[in-house]
Parts: structure tokens; C-alpha cells; sequence
């Protein structure tokens, strides 16, 4: 438990960032100014927020591409057949789509 004289300090990282510009159409632009009121956020925020969880979840999938992709090369060397190797990823990545959509 922490005493009630232990000191923290905070420390603040600053990324750098970047200002982009992006054409939004103009119904659009209302259903997200719409969305961020109802969740009381910014609309700069909720736009950051749906860019991060877009990213989060393309990287997630890319990972997971690149596990698979490599897993298929270590089964090709052991098993001496790429298409062997291939049938098994195949399988897996089909596993995986009915395991996450059930």
C-alpha cells in the first residue's frame, strides 16, 4: 500500500503530430457532429477515436497475416510440402473467421 507521504511524479510524453486535411461529406460531417454530442465528445475527438479503432484493428489483422504467413513457412520447411503447409493455414484462418463471427 502506498504511505500517504510517497510522492509520484507525472510525466507527460509529447508525440509529434501532424495536421491533415480530409473532405468529408456534408451529411456525414452532421451524423458525426450528431454521434459526438450524444457521446459528449468533440468532434475532432470522436473523429480520433474511429481512426484508432480503425488502425488498432487493421494492424491487429496484419499481425495476425504475418503470424499465419510465417507459421506456413516453418510448416513448409518441416513438412516438406508448401501445399501441405498451405492446406493447414488455410484451415486455420477458416477456424479463426467462424470461431470470431460465432
Amino acid at each position: 500500500m502506498n504511505s500517504p507521504n510517497e510522492t509520484f511524479e507525472l510525466e507527460i510524453n509529447v508525440r509529434p503530430f501532424e495536421v491533415v486535411t480530409v473532405k468529408i461529406l456534408a451529411d456525414t460531417l452532421v451524423e458525426l457532429r450528431a454521434i459526438a454530442a450524444k457521446k459528449d465528445m468533440s468532434l475532432e475527438g470522436l473523429i480520433k477515436f474511429y481512426v484508432g479503432q480503425g488502425l488498432r484493428a487493421d494492424l491487429t489483422q496484419m499481425r495476425a497475416d504475418q503470424t499465419l504467413n510465417a507459421a506456413q513457412q516453418v510448416l513448409a520447411e518441416h513438412l516438406k510440402s508448401g501445399e501441405a503447409a498451405a492446406k493447414l493455414v488455410n484451415e486455420i484462418r477458416q477456424r479463426s473467421i467462424t470461431e470470431t463471427a460465432g
